[in-house]
């Protein structure tokens, strides 16, 4: 909040209009699009060796379904980062960035 409230206050003192959208991210690590992160990725130049090793992690995850004492067939999962791994955030925050920078934003 703190952040935002710079950002607009500075926007304001500039003489601009600001308009504020609020986006609900609690589901956004299910939605994440690897191949997004993936170019994110190539775009800050991450060595090949680590970007292989990140596109490893995530193209060839697969999962089932427990429900009581059934389980499911495997399933690839297509998107998503996995919650719980250290990684995650980090990739997130790479993927979202862009909506961050005030030099993206046309005026």
């Amino acid at each position: 909040m703190h952040t935002v409230r710079t950002v607009i206050d500075r926007c304001i003192s500039q003489g601009f209009t600001v308009n504020l959208c609020a986006i609900d991210l609690s589901k956004a690590f299910d939605k994440v699009n690897y191949h997004a992160v993936f170019i994110k990725l190539m775009k800050r130049n991450i060595p090949v060796q680590l970007l292989h090793i990140v596109e490893n992690l995530f193209t060839s995850c697969l999962t089932s379904i427990k429900w009581f004492d059934s389980w499911s067939a495997e399933f690839m999962v297509q998107f998503g980062v996995r919650q719980g791994s250290v990684l995650s955030p980090f990739l997130f925050a790479i993927l979202v960035d862009d909506i961050a920078a005030l030099d993206n934003f046309m005026w």
